[in-house]
């Protein structure tokens, strides 16, 4: 997938992530749960409250490792713009 504000179902209903695609010029695409879950092993962090919002242990780095596909890492740990808003970024390339 090229570049996109990327969520879950719930997330993408979401008013101020509607509006930063929008803002961005960006498609937002929701991911099905099912390639959120099957990221999750891949995570490299935790968040608490996501846990017990969604079983995922980071729903930022889940997203982005589901949207670039098979063989995706993480380029480092989700960055959190203090709780109110998560993202990371995630790469087929090999690592350097």
């Amino acid at each position: 997938m090229s570049e996109a504000v990327i969520g879950s179902p719930a997330a993408a209903e979401e008013p101020g992530l509607r509006a930063t695609a929008a803002t961005l010029g960006l498609a937002l695409t929701p991911l099905p749960e099912a390639a959120l879950a099957a990221a999750a092993p891949a995570c490299l962090t935790t968040s608490p409250r996501v846990q017990a919002l969604t079983g995922l242990p980071s729903l930022a780095e889940a997203a982005a490792l589901a949207a670039a596909g098979p063989g995706a890492r993480l380029l480092g740990p989700r960055q959190s713009a203090g709780g109110l808003a998560t993202c990371a970024l995630a790469t087929t390339e090999p690592a350097p």
